[in-house]
Order: structure tokens, then C-alpha cells, then sequence
């Protein structure tokens, strides 16, 4: 028999376990002139990563009101209750379905003052894939797009579709941005999708840095494996 908790508990204890653990990792933090420079690009920024890094930024960025897209399914509305415990704003609504309705929630939350924050590869992947909702809300909004991604040194590294990441106990975690870019609005079809594959490569990168800067053979986790 399959035990499921109320969803209000789940949230309370997810987040409660995510505090706890986060407090004794060693976070040190890279390129935040990256950040810098997105801000005077827009006042608001996408903040773009793979969904397999989700839980150490969930800690890293808590409290800063960045509202967050997550589906109405049972899990993604106990994700949205979590985070919501932990600082975060919960947008119901996924790009892949339903996807012009999460774009205008998400183009009303940049234009109301707050960030948002993307997992540019979900809900669903495939792994590494950014899809192209994250480039349609830069191009409407004109807000500008910052890679971040992160690796820990000892980790657990769940069977799952996006290797889901989470660090050990006490391990040093380094979190890091990518270069920022803004879609033009006018921008065609074709400069779109460029711009799309731009964010791939650069979260790509920047992950598989991090990895191997930490000890760890991307080829085996990342991106694109399938075993």
C-alpha cells in the first residue's frame, strides 16, 4: 500500500530538511560580476538552471522572492509549497503544458519587480535540453537571461531522469553564474532558437566546470546519459 502524507506536512518537513542540511555545507560562491552585469541589462533577471542542481539553490537562494514555476500535478504543488516555506513565490503552471498561460504569469511577475527562476531542462527533460519558454520570456519581457548552476564535492547522485544532485552533510558546494545575454524583441524564429542553444551551451559548460573543478568525471553524469 502506497502511504502518502498531506501535502501541508511534506512541505513542512522538505523544507525543514533543507534548512538543516544546507547550514552545514560550505558554500562558496563564483562570477558574481555575472550577476552584476545582468542587473544592468534589466532591473529583473531569469535565473536559468538545470533541474538536476535544484537543491542547492534552493537553499543558496531563499528569502529573495524569486518566484518559481511549478506544475499543478501533486508534485509539482508540494515542490511550490516547499519552496514557498523557504522564501520563494509559487507560480502554478508549466512551460510544456499549458505554456502561454505560465509565460503570461511569469512576464506579470517580471514586470510587478520580481525575479523568476527557471529549470530551463523540466519539468520532465530531457536531461540537458533547454527548452524554449525561457527565451520566449526574454524576448516579451525583455529581461535579461543569467545561467547558474552548482556541484558539491561529495554527493549523492539520484536514478533519476535529471541525476538529481544532492550534497552530503558538510560538503563543500560551489554555486556560480554564467554569462548573461537579453533576446531581442524582434528577434526571427531561427535567432530564437540560436539563442536557446547559447543558454545550453553555456549552462553545459558551466556545469561540467564546476564538476570537474570538484573531482568529478562529467562524462559520467553529465550531460545526456541515459544508464
Amino acid at each position: 500500500m502506497k502511504i502518502r502524507f498531506h501535502p501541508g506536512i511534506a512541505s513542512i518537513v522538505g523544507s525543514a530538511v533543507i534548512r538543516a542540511l544546507g547550514t552545514t555545507l560550505r558554500i562558496e560562491w563564483r562570477e558574481l560580476e555575472y550577476l552584476e552585469k545582468a542587473r544592468k541589462m534589466s532591473r529583473q533577471v531569469i535565473f536559468s538552471s538545470w533541474h538536476g542542481r535544484l537543491f542547492v539553490l534552493t537553499f543558496s537562494l531563499r528569502h529573495r522572492q524569486i518566484q518559481v514555476l511549478a506544475s499543478e500535478h501533486p508534485d509539482g504543488d508540494l515542490m511550490g509549497r516547499t519552496i514557498t516555506r523557504l522564501g520563494f513565490g509559487h507560480l502554478k503552471g508549466s512551460t510544456s503544458r499549458g505554456g502561454a498561460r505560465a509565460i503570461r504569469n511569469l512576464a506579470a511577475a517580471l514586470k510587478s519587480g520580481l525575479d523568476v527562476g527557471l529549470t530551463v531542462d523540466g519539468p520532465r527533460g530531457p536531461r540537458g535540453v533547454v527548452q524554449q519558454g525561457v527565451v520566449e520570456l526574454s524576448r516579451l519581457t525583455g529581461t535579461a537571461v543569467i545561467p547558474v548552476s552548482d556541484t558539491s564535492r561529495s554527493r549523492c547522485l539520484f536514478n533519476s531522469w535529471d541525476r538529481f544532485q544532492v550534497p552530503y552533510p558538510f560538503a563543500k558546494v560551489v554555486v556560480s553564474y554564467g554569462e548573461p545575454f537579453m533576446v531581442p524583441h524582434d528577434a526571427s524564429p531561427e535567432e530564437r532558437e540560436e539563442y536557446r542553444l547559447l543558454l545550453q551551451e553555456r549552462l553545459n559548460t558551466l556545469t561540467t566546470k564546476l564538476d570537474a573543478d570538484m573531482g568529478h568525471s562529467g562524462s559520467k553524469v553529465w550531460p545526456h546519459e541515459d544508464s
